[in-house]
């Protein structure tokens, strides 16, 4: 066991968001602001079992404000060119392809909670074998989706334009560290190869991939 992340205890008051005398968005901005500031407690407070369903819920609400604040971004980012474009042949082409940003961009709004919850149970699936190959899933598959559900916080990042997504890796990965370590009573280090383990298999297959391309490709030019 980790002797700097110990266990959530009765002592410790339950994770704001899962209290049920907190009003949906007093629990919601405490929650944030907790994971934000201090995930160490905030992980802690966290129960590791009793359903999956609330904390399910934070992903959602969590996710579905980061996708729409994404998607205003992309709009008003390609719709500040319009009036700079002279011809009528590419104010056409330019709208028609800005139109379709739109059309897009609403329907991403409209399924985001479709969105963020396969993308959480991808996660934590993911996750949760790492852990397990690493020795530091003790605690369970619910234990690990709790943790992907709340660190959906870190997406919030994308409030910020242009540097959002590089503050929310980060933040991300701070965050599963944490609650990793927290959760599942297990080393940080544990928790760090896990969530770096899939990164560096991508990587590993991805430049497998590209050797056998290049050597196929290689192969068919000599021909």
């Amino acid at each position: 066991m980790n002797a700097n992340y110990p266990p959530p205890s009765e002592s410790i008051p339950v994770i704001p968001w899962e209290d049920p005398t907190r009003s949906f968005f007093d629990g919601l901005f405490e929650t944030v602001k907790l994971l934000a500031t201090s995930p160490g407690v905030g992980f802690r407070r966290m129960p590791v079992a009793g359903g999956i369903g609330r904390p399910l819920f934070f992903a959602i609400a969590v996710g579905w404000v980061s996708i729409g604040v994404a998607v205003f971004w992309n709009v008003l980012l390609q719709g500040m060119w319009l009036p700079f474009l002279e011809s009528a042949e590419d104010l056409a082409g330019m709208g028609a392809m800005y139109g379709l940003t739109v059309g897009w961009g609403l329907m991403m709004v409209v399924l985001a909670p479709l969105f963020v919850i396969i993308g959480v149970f991808i996660a934590a699936a993911v996750l949760h074998l790492m852990l397990m190959i690493v020795g530091g899933a003790a605690n369970g598959f619910e234990a690990t989706v709790r943790v992907v559900c709340y660190t959906q916080t870190a997406q919030l990042a994308g409030i910020v334009p242009f540097c959002g997504g590089i503050i929310a890796l980060i933040w991300t990965v701070i965050l599963y560290v944490t609650g990793f370590s927290i959760a599942h009573q297990t080393t940080q280090g544990k928790a760090i190869v896990a969530v770096l383990l899939p990164v560096v298999l991508c990587c590993v297959m991805g430049v497998v991939f590209a050797m056998v391309a290049g050597g196929l490709a290689a192969l068919a030019s000599s021909q």
